[in-house]
């Protein structure tokens, strides 16, 4: 996953973003911890502080996407 994450950022330009959907917790931890990671190398902002999950609305329409997890980054 992270090996991912790394190549899909390395293709980014200036101001791109990238989203990652999540449905597992470890899933989410790596994601996250990615994340930071190029936050903190000061190579990225990170666009949402908790990750966007779904609404009560959506879990009506399509329960199973309970587990689902939303991240954002921007290249800066």
């Amino acid at each position: 996953m992270e090996q991912v994450i790394e190549k899909g950022f390395s293709c980014l330009k200036v101001g791109g973003h990238m989203s990652v959907i999540t449905f597992h917790s470890l899933e989410d931890r790596i994601v996250k911890r990615a994340f930071v990671a190029l936050k903190e190398k000061g190579l990225v902002k990170i666009l949402n502080k908790k990750p966007i999950i779904p609404t009560q609305d959506e879990l009506k329409i399509n329960p199973r996407s309970r587990s689902a997890k939303l991240r954002l980054i921007e290249k800066i």
